[in-house]
């Protein structure tokens, strides 16, 4: 059983009375997944329609439908939700694709979508940083020398190398940094709008963090006078801190 099923379960068989933190809690997932599950799936509709009142002789003489078909999956599809591992299970799915990935599959099929997201920001911000350091510019003399091609005769072997030079290395850093941050910021603005549409159901620790990213970014488009460059500097020094206070 799905933990999404069972968390349900657990708040029918308490009767509506189980609070979100305890399911929370008894199945180990976060507070906000709970809520999330209990808003979607409409918790509460489910436990007012369990059944008529005693003395309700409404059922009396009918015997139901013939039901659906044995496997049919209609019966989880809710809204927005729709587990599709009833549709396809892990079985099906190693015959497919490589075991390593369907594991992956599995371990984040119930991550909450903001949690998610906020990862994947995470993971963009650490290969900038990485990227920032690996293609570091010492000083305008700087320059490296790379093994392009390499050829091995009876008598002699050959190899071509690769210069590249302080500003060649600078104009393609500034480039491909200039799309990681555009991808970033649209990151980071999905990531806002996903925020503010569910303010009611995420956490504190999820509204200060796009709060801390959002000031970083303002300092980073301000008029201070400073280049670019050192703006950019500045930002990732700041954003490190920032990664490191809100994880």
């Amino acid at each position: 059983m799905e933990l999404r099923e069972k968390a349900l379960e657990l708040f029918i068989e308490s009767k509506g009375k189980l609070s979100s933190q305890k399911i929370a809690d008894e199945l180990g997932v976060s507070l906000n997944k709970v809520r999330n599950w209990r808003k979607v799936d409409k918790w509460k509709d489910k436990v007012n329609k369990r059944g008529a009142p005693i003395g309700n002789r409404n059922a009396l003489g009918n015997k139901g439908g013939a039901g659906a078909k044995k496997g049919n999956v209609n019966a989880y599809k809710h809204g927005i939700y729709f587990d599709e591992s009833k549709r396809i299970n892990k079985a099906y799915l190693e015959k497919i694709l490589p075991k390593a990935l369907v594991n992956i599959m599995v371990n984040i099929h119930d991550e909450d979508p903001i949690d998610k997201l906020w990862k994947d920001i995470l993971i963009l911000e650490a290969k900038i940083i990485n990227m920032q350091k690996i293609n570091y510019v010492k000083s305008k003399t700087d320059m490296t020398k790379v093994l392009k091609k390499e050829t091995w005769g009876d008598k002699s072997s050959s190899q071509e190398y690769e210069l590249q030079f302080a500003w060649d290395k600078e104009n393609a850093t500034m480039s491909t940094l200039s799309k990681a941050m555009d991808t970033l910021a649209k990151m980071i603005k999905q990531y806002d709008e996903m925020i503010h549409k569910n303010w009611n159901l995420v956490t504190e620790e999820q509204k200060l963090r796009i709060e801390k990213l959002k000031a970083e970014i303002s300092k980073l488009n301000g008029n201070d006078g400073d280049s670019k460059e050192d703006k950019i500097d500045s930002y990732f020094k700041k954003l490190e801190e920032t990664i490191k206070d809100v994880e």
